[in-house]
């Protein structure tokens, strides 16, 4: 079944893939199938993951990030070119005079320099405000000429991609109240600067882009449409039968099928593409012993999530997490870290001495009368979210632990997360080569929604940040990865691969762990 509220709705979309009957001819569209709402496309503040994908097709950044082989890199986007001072403080973009937004109007260094005092205002609480601390000024000196001051000489890949995040035009937003900015008519309706545009958005249900009449990379795809299909059973029947021709989120369960029954498609396997966590409020009175959150990690038989959730045949698509930097990453990564074994036995130890005991034999452990129940936050819609939870909900009952899961949409999701109003939340972390872990586990990191505060980490998290050195910066790093392991704010599960899957129309269809359409402007589609 297509996925639309309303007959005009099915109506729409049927009209826009070209499977309108009689009605009016468009060109052929790309179709793909989002599980929710990417909820907003300000560059400055976005909720999700998906979002910022689709923020990269509509506003470009100065320089473009590419994920590959040989780790991060940068092509131009807005600018044509960049330079170094020689202390490295300083690094000055030249923008493309040819640079348009959608309604005509030029690119210029105004828009630059607005989006980056969104980006430093707390009261923005932008995802990049961590990046936002570590420039002095942005200077204007001509329309085209931007340079970056930076705080101080720290590392070329860290100052780089700080100064590269996505553009906003000025003008649509110089008025707004930055505390609700996340509401703003712009988020649904952002001016483009990219290959696409937003021309239709019909919340929770689908958005259309089309190409930017002025853009500097014309896309050979004429439309693109993203339906919203929170069911992932109905997802992956659409693309089956061929009504999707992307889905970003294929279940391993399905992957042998697929493989069997529609060896047309292609299937991309993206390696450690996320981490799966669940994070312990460390607010919360009893989750803030870190005896009790030893008792819950050592709970978690993780090879057994692994076995069951995240194998085909005899092949892994998981390897146990240890922390928030992946394990294809190399010396950033902490390979001296050892994984929690499973040791149920120990975690029943380690709660009694905690005087938790099932004094009423109702198989929950209680301590001074109250029983031992922890909520688990976790976003609607995820399957496999879905089925963690399960598999983890078994295994703290074997050690008299009643979690109880809390399933919510992801728009309510997303703000509980952030307001904190939780006790423990399943979530993860995506695979970023631009290795930064002040957005995690520094004291103010707008992901460290844990409440982990410890000052030796926040002065290990800056020094990795200023090194100029990657093998300092590395290390630092790998330091950090240990004293967050050790304090536990949250228990690590997985590293997952990502597996997405293509229809044999769309060609050229590149994919990393940066962004499933990884260079959309160039794929082309063959006549259905």
């Amino acid at each position: 079944m297509i996925f639309a509220t309303t007959r005009a709705a099915l109506t729409l979309l049927l009209t826009l893939t070209g499977c309108g009957g009689d009605g009016p001819k468009v060109p052929a569209a790309l179709v793909m199938g989002l599980p929710f709402d990417p909820g907003s496309l300000n560059p400055v503040a976005l909720p999700y993951a998906l979002s910022q994908q689709l923020v990269d097709q509509t506003q470009l950044p100065l320089a473009r990030r590419h994920a590959g082989p040989d780790g991060l890199t940068f092509t131009p986007g807005l600018a044509t070119a960049w330079t170094w001072s020689e202390d490295h403080r300083q690094l000055t973009f030249t923008l493309n005079p040819a640079a348009r937004w959608d309604d005509g109007s030029p690119v210029t260094s105004t828009d630059v320099a607005f989006t980056y005092t969104l980006i430093d205002d707390p009261a923005v609480a932008s995802n990049w405000l961590a990046d936002g601390k570590l420039i002095r000024e942005v200077l204007t000196p001509d329309a085209t000429t931007v340079t970056f001051v930076f705080e101080e000489a720290a590392s070329e890949l860290l100052l780089m991609s700080a100064a590269s995040h996505n553009i906003l035009q000025a003008s649509r937003l110089q008025d707004a109240d930055r505390a609700s900015l996340r509401g703003h008519a712009y988020s649904r309706a952002p001016s483009s600067s990219g290959p696409y545009r937003v021309v239709t958005w019909s919340p929770d249900d689908h958005l259309v882009l089309e190409p930017n009449p002025h853009t500097l990379t014309p896309p050979q795809i004429q439309r693109v449409i993203a339906r919203v299909v929170p069911e992932y059973s109905t997802r992956i029947l659409e693309l089956e039968r061929g009504a999707l021709d992307l889905l970003m989120d294929v279940e391993l369960n399905d992957v042998a099928r697929l493989t069997a029954d529609r060896p047309d498609l292609r299937l991309i396997r993206i390696p450690d593409a996320s981490m799966s966590y669940i994070g312990w409020n460390l607010d919360e009175p009893r989750l803030a012993e870190p005896k009790l959150r030893e008792a819950l990690d050592l709970s978690i038989d993780r090879q057994a999530l692994i076995r069951e959730m995240f194998t085909v045949g005899d092949e892994a698509y998981a390897r146990v997490a240890t922390g928030s930097v992946a394990p294809s990453l190399g010396p950033w990564h902490n390979a001296a870290l050892t994984p929690t074994p499973h040791d149920p036995s120990r975690a029943r130890t380690l709660l009694a001495e905690l005087g938790y005991a099932d004094a009423d034999g109702d198989g929950v452990l209680d301590r001074d009368g109250a029983p031992l129940r922890i909520e688990l936050l976790l976003q609607s819609g995820i399957p496999e979210s879905e089925r963690l939870g399960v598999r983890v909900q078994a295994m703290l009952k074997e050690i008299g632990v009643a979690l109880e899961l809390v399933a919510v949409e992801p728009n309510r999701f997303s703000a509980t997360a952030r307001e904190g109003d939780f006790e423990a939340i399943l979530w993860g972390f995506g695979n970023n080569p631009k290795v930064d872990l002040a957005r995690e586990w520094r004291s103010d990191g707008p992901y460290n929604w844990m409440s982990y505060s410890d000052p030796e980490t926040d002065r290990l998290i800056d020094a990795a940040r200023r090194a100029t050195n990657p093998a300092e910066a590395q290390a630092a790093t790998r330091e950090v990865l240990a004293r967050v392991y050790a304090a536990r704010p949250a228990s690590f599960l997985v590293w997952s691969d990502q597996v997405s899957a293509v229809s044999p129309r769309v060609v050229g269809a590149q994919m990393s762990v940066l962004s499933n359409l990884e260079g959309l402007e160039t794929w082309t589609l063959t006549p259905k």
